[in-house]
């Protein structure tokens, strides 16, 4: 990425992957007419393009909608190997989708510098701009931040983009990492939950069946956290509703830091009270 550039940890982020090696981005008319056609702004007026530099080598500019500002950097190289390993590789696609996303040879990144407060909004004007920079020879996008990535399929679509607000898109902008203790016990790990303001989870998963009962557990305690505001720390318990079980936050072991995101990393445990435990002794 073009050091013009630095980035906010906590400001959304993503990389557009595409087949050729040179970059040819939109005219601006063009591209303020997908914005329209994405519900982004009401008319092509309202967009302001500015590029700085324009080649099929390399690309720097900033678009302006709304209370929206992205800063767009390209490059006619493909992504360092190492994002590609904890990004595409670690999605959860079928192998040719993701090997074709491998294959790139050029990128665009789109950095949030907007004022916009809601998180959301954010993450929706990076995909509006997706959207009015999605050709064929798009591959898939890339979230650094949440170590996962996607094909572009349906998901710029306008009608897709005006779910994102009722429907949170797990799928897109929250990665799960496992870190295996054993072949049949894992740590899995949230990443992404920072650019909502929102400490990532970590569950113990003890049986592979368990894991999609643990990432249903980590949505609704993001819905939680989220919608309300609140915050947590090591410690604090909670129950979920409908749910007979108390669990824990908890602190997680130190041989895993280097997997905390900048809004720290939380595990949630079973939570066995204090006279509990002295009974059992």
């Amino acid at each position: 990425m073009p050091e013009a550039f630095s980035l906010d940890p906590f400001s959304p982020a993503i990389h557009l992957v595409y087949a050729p090696a040179s970059l040819f981005l939109p005219r601006d008319s063009d591209l303020a007419d997908n914005f329209v056609i994405s519900g982004a702004v009401d008319s092509p007026d309202q967009v302001a393009v500015r590029r700085s530099i324009d080649n099929p080598d390399r690309f720097l500019g900033e678009i302006q909608f709304g209370q929206h500002v992205i800063q767009v950097a390209g490059l006619s190289n493909p992504l360092p190997g190492e994002v590609l390993d904890r990004t595409v590789h670690v999605s959860p696609w079928q192998p040719q989708i993701k090997a074709a996303m491998r294959q790139h040879r050029s990128h665009l990144s789109l950095i949030y510098a907007g004022s916009h407060p809601d998180p959301v909004e954010k993450m929706l004007a990076l995909y509006q701009l997706a959207f009015a920079l999605e050709n064929e020879n798009l591959l898939g996008i890339v979230n650094e931040a949440a170590w996962t990535a996607h094909p572009p399929a349906d998901f710029l679509s306008p009608d897709r983009l005006a779910t994102y607000r009722d429907e949170f898109p797990f799928i897109l902008w929250v990665g799960y990492v496992k870190f295996y203790l054993d072949p049949d016990q894992y740590w899995l790990m949230t990443k992404g939950h920072h650019i909502f303001d929102v400490p990532d989870l970590a569950g113990l998963v003890r049986d592979p069946a368990e894991e999609e009962e643990t990432i249903n557990r980590f949505t609704n305690i993001f819905y939680y956290l989220y919608e309300n505001d609140v915050d947590v720390v090591a410690g604090d318990t909670f129950e979920l509703t409908g749910s007979p079980e108390q669990l824990q936050f908890a602190e997680m072991d130190e041989d895993l830091a280097w997997l905390i995101g900048p809004s720290g990393m939380l595990a949630v445990t079973p939570f066995n009270p204090p006279e509990e435990d002295e009974a059992q002794t």
